[in-house]
């Protein structure tokens, strides 16, 4: 019986491992600063002069969003074996202190691209920002 025991916490232990190495690489891959393409909003875009004083700098968990007239300090906690693959965007300073966001994520042709749903009562299923959708999907590119 105890031998028994001791292979499933060696399993668990393993796979938390695993888990941890797998949300350390994801991670990796937000690190830098990145800067606004588009964000659609229900099938709206955000105007180009909104999106000119966003800046959004993260480095391992922890994130600055910066809007021109405010900013915000927090952390990405990711889910990178969800599919799609998940992300909590947990605000810890600024006027949303305490707020969590429920959003999904993935990285294509060198960009970042985030989507969730405008009420924040669900995370959404689909990348989509389109009319009826009740999203805001995100495009963000790295700065050089």
């Amino acid at each position: 019986m105890v031998a028994y025991l001791m292979t499933a916490l060696s399993l668990l232990l393993a796979a938390d491992a695993e888990r941890d190495a797998a949300v350390e690489k994801g991670l990796r891959d937000f690190r830098g600063t990145w800067t606004p393409v588009s964000m659609e909003m229900d099938g709206k875009f955000l105007s180009l002069d909104r999106l000119k004083k966003v800046r959004l700098t993260i480095d391992g968990e922890k994130f600055t969003f910066e809007t021109g007239d405010d900013s915000h300090d927090g952390l990405y906690k990711i889910d990178p074996a969800k599919n799609p693959r998940e992300l909590n965007i947990e605000v810890t300073r600024g006027d949303e202190k305490g707020k969590v966001y429920f959003v999904i994520y993935k990285f294509e042709n060198g960009k970042m691209i985030q989507c969730m749903h405008v009420d924040n009562e669900r995370r959404p299923t689909q990348f989509t920002g389109k009319a009826g959708s009740k999203n805001l999907y995100e495009v963000w590119r790295r700065v050089k």
